[in-house]
């Protein structure tokens, strides 16, 4: 049985960094800012760089780094860079057994232009469901691990939900664009069998529908909705969770800011690792205490922090000793609660 299997999109990024660029402030940019180039000019960049990614392949790497028996549901093509892909992930320990391989070019791809310690992404997705193969019968995992993807089936997620009612698995979700789009009235089929959802706060504010509520009575609404634990990034700032009791608050290390791609990843993946292994009781009916709740979120910063420190979404990535150990150094990394 696996601890927990990773589901989502399998992406080449090509990571470009321009010479130059302005950073301009405006409310025309849902997050107040955006990146301006010369139009028209001929921009000059300084290094590129390419590496697997996605998010289903970035946290079944931080799994598998963090001592999980791990497996990935993904689609690659049927050619050099499928088998590219799928070498990398047998390398770092990870069950391959459930990547699909089609004969149609899979073209899934990330140019994220990297500027400034933040990053911008332009995502190509082929229009191929990745998991619309989901083996019910035969799949033996305590945990799902669903990460953003790209298939507009709504057949995708009703498996899921079958797997979840027959085999009593336990959910972790972190919603994509089409999900958050769709907001919590039509996604209460997962919230309610959640047992943490991921977002940034962007996310959260989109997904909730109400730009002008605080960060805290969002997390409720969507408490209140199913989900046990309601995890929020948000950048610089750090991460809350809110319990259904009281809220978490931990600030980010000192890490340096190379490349902040793959930072959500790391660090919903190594709170997840935390709470599972933590977890005694069947899963979909586990609520974590405190100090396990505690626990993830020292585990997801720091992790997050090691992945923003390099460039890439995985070679920050760390193992369960690395992890435990920087979070030993790290005395100042406390975490307030309040009502």
């Amino acid at each position: 049985m696996y601890d927990v299997v990773t589901i989502g999109d399998t992406f080449l990024d090509l990571f470009v960094w321009p010479e130059s660029a302005k950073v301009i402030s405006s409310r025309d940019f849902p997050s107040g800012k955006g990146l301006a180039f010369d139009y028209g000019g001929k921009i000059t960049l300084k290094e590129i760089d390419f590496q697997i990614g996605g998010s289903a392949a970035n946290t079944a790497v931080s799994f598998a780094r963090l001592g999980a028996d791990i497996a990935i549901f993904s689609t690659v093509g049927d050619d050099q860079r499928g088998d590219d892909f799928i070498d990398y992930f047998q390398k770092e320990g990870i069950d391959v057994s459930f990547i699909e391989r089609r004969s149609a070019a899979i073209k899934n791809q990330s140019i994220i232009l990297s500027f400034g310690g933040d990053r911008t992404i332009l995502a190509y997705h082929s229009g191929v469901d990745p998991i619309e193969y989901i083996p019910n019968k035969n799949l033996k995992t305590r945990w799902i691990y669903l990460a953003p993807f790209y298939g507009k089936n709504i057949e995708v997620e009703n498996r899921i939900v079958e797997l979840i009612a027959k085999n009593g698995c336990g959910l972790f979700w972190n919603p994509g664009g089409l999900q958050i789009k769709k907001g919590i009235s039509e996604n209460r089929h997962l919230l309610r069998l959640c047992n943490a959802i991921f977002l940034n706060k962007e996310e959260l504010e989109k997904f909730c529908d109400r730009p002008k509520t605080t960060v805290e009575n969002l997390m409720k609404v969507v408490y209140s909705a199913g989900a046990k634990l309601v995890v929020v990034t948000d950048g610089k700032e750090g991460a809350k969770c809110f319990d259904g009791s009281v809220f978490y608050k931990i600030s980010t290390t000192d890490d340096k800011r190379v490349d902040a791609t793959g930072a959500g990843d790391a660090f919903a993946s190594s709170f997840v690792a935390a709470i599972i292994s933590d977890c005694r009781e069947k899963p979909q009916k586990y609520i974590p205490e405190r100090t396990t709740i505690e626990k993830a979120l020292k585990w997801g910063i720091v992790v997050s922090g090691s992945v923003v420190g390099q460039i890439g979404s995985q070679p920050g990535l760390l193992t369960k000793s690395e992890v435990e150990k920087r979070v030993e150094k790290l005395v100042k990394l406390g975490i307030k609660v309040y009502a």
